[in-house]
């Protein structure tokens, strides 16, 4: 599960003095995250800011589009739908010459 809170310590930056800074990894999840400081110290004043950041992690866990182990139901389908055209070629071409034939054979006679 997701800990909402992530509590750490702001290090200051060397070199400037009076600037703190923290880089952490936001996390790998769909969402709407705020992030938040709220910085009290008795007897110094208050910082308190917030930003509100949309995550979308990248794709590269993602399934490829064509995987490997399903060749077998590729071919399947394809020679379903080869062999569809197929029969529907023979039938209705089949269907037209065997009317020229009675055609033929009826005016033989």
């Amino acid at each position: 599960m997701l800990d909402p809170h992530i509590r750490t310590d702001l290090k200051p930056v060397k070199g400037t003095p009076g600037k703190y800074s923290l880089q952490f990894r936001a996390p790998d999840r769909h969402g709407v995250y705020k992030f938040v400081v709220n910085h009290k110290r008795k007897g110094f004043s208050s910082v308190e800011a917030s930003l509100q950041v949309a995550i979308v992690p990248p794709r590269h866990d993602g399934y490829p589009r064509f995987l490997s182990s399903a060749w077998p139901y590729y071919v399947g389908s394809i020679s379903t739908s080869v062999g569809f055209i197929f029969f529907c070629i023979v039938y209705l071409g089949g269907e037209s010459q065997e009317r020229r034939l009675r055609n033929a054979k009826s005016k033989s006679e």
